[in-house]
């Protein structure tokens, strides 16, 4: 971790904090061991005192930032020491030591949220936590800016080899599961699969096919047992993106609740399953948890070394699989995925998904393939930044 003059002067300042509270508790009667000898023994709020405890206990001094009471509840806890006989000295030197805080604050943020904000940046368990709750302060945004919220975002892609081992089919399905509209005057997008044939290569559309017959002669791929809604029609169309005005009848809210399901069946020519690759899943509805099965043959699987990474979409698509602006996108986005490779027979579950078993066994039967001959990697991440990229790499495992 790099500290720059913030992170100099608030591991100072955080330190003598810490160790001036801790000087206080200690200089009380009895043994404080657990949150609730604090609150009781001071005679003060429930919750000030656990947070006067936690600031005490964690380590970690840019974690413990998040339990610093305000100034009118400390000014409280020096208060209740004192009427407990603690030396005035001990007090006057955690009332500096926040003063100190406190200008730190306006120097550097202006707020005390935002210097939690900033603060936890230096600390790994404080990032990851950080991160999740800005993710889902995020979600919250989105989900009215974008009119559209899911449960589960899920994206499969199974790989099927075919006599040429340059030539390869894909069964790609995109479902959103729980999907609900909260804004009826807002559309909905459907975004064609796309191939990079090179790292630095422009994407193209290569061809395909649905998976399902089409209900009524719509032109998007629908996976039409797994729907559970009125299908809409395309609108408009322009590059990669179909654009869908009526994504279903006009109820917001659990009263149009849906499964929206498309799969689609893709020749990738040219391709090369043993070389190093990646395929990536974009997320443009926000949702609770997002998700990403990728099935390959188990021979594959076995001689491969797969890696997870979620990527912010700051760049433009035509430079994603440039690998140092991907390390930039991914410091950007510090986000470690969920990460699981299983038989695909064992993979049977998923989140908000009940039919999950079911449609892997739908996608098996209608590619006459057996399942226990693949392998299933999951990448996952629960309240995704959208739009973002969810992408699994793999290289060959070298034999020497």
């Amino acid at each position: 971790m790099k500290f720059s003059l913030l992170g100099q002067q608030a591991q100072e300042c955080l330190v003598g904090l810490k160790g001036a509270v801790t000087d206080i508790l200690q200089a009380l009667p009895g043994n404080l061991e657990q949150p609730r000898d604090v609150y009781k023994t001071l005679g003060i709020d429930r919750m000030i005192g656990w947070n006067i405890f936690k600031l005490h206990e964690l380590e970690d001094c840019f974690l413990s930032v998040k339990h610093i009471p305000r100034k009118s509840a400390f000014k409280g806890f020096l208060r209740a020491a004192s009427r407990k006989g603690v030396a005035d000295s001990l007090l006057v030197k955690a009332e500096e030591n926040f003063t100190l805080f406190e200008e730190l604050v306006e120097l550097h943020a202006g707020d005390r949220p935002s210097m939690e904000m900033m603060l936890l940046a230096y600390s790994k368990e404080g990032t990851y936590q950080a991160s999740l709750d800005h993710r889902k302060l995020a979600f919250t945004g989105n989900r009215f800016l974008y009119g559209l919220e899911a449960k589960t975002r899920l994206t499969i892609s199974l790989f099927e080899p075919t006599d040429s081992p340059s030539d390869w089919k894909l069964t790609l399905l995109k479902g959103s599961f729980g999907l609900r509209r909260n804004r009826p005057d807002v559309p909905w997008f459907y975004i064609h699969p796309r191939v990079f044939t090179e790292f630095e290569g422009l994407p193209h559309s290569p061809e395909s096919k649905p998976l399902a017959t089409p209900a009524n002669g719509n032109k998007l791929p629908y996976y039409t047992p797994f729907c559970n809604c009125s299908l809409p029609s395309i609108s408009s169309c322009s590059g990669f993106v179909e654009s869908v005005e009526e994504i279903f009848p006009l109820e917001t809210g659990n009263a149009g609740l849906m499964d929206l399901v498309f799969a689609e069946v893709v020749d990738l020519h040219g391709f090369f399953m043993n070389e190093d690759g990646s395929t990536s899943a974009k997320v443009i509805t926000p949702c609770h948890l997002a998700v990403m099965d990728i099935i390959v043959p188990t021979s594959f699987a076995e001689n491969s070394h797969f890696s997870p990474r979620m990527i912010s979409s700051i760049l433009e698509e035509s430079d994603t699989y440039n690998e140092k602006l991907i390390d930039l996108a991914r410091s950007i986005l510090p986000v470690e995925p969920g990460f699981e490779i299983k038989p695909t027979i064992e993979q049977n579950t998923l989140d908000d998904v009940e039919n999950y078993g079911e449609i892997i066994q739908d996608i098996f039967k209608r590619r006459d393939l057996n399942p226990l001959n693949y392998t299933t990697i999951r990448i996952s991440v629960r309240f995704p930044v959208i739009p973002s990229n969810l992408d699994i790499t793999w290289k060959p495992v070298r034999t020497i």
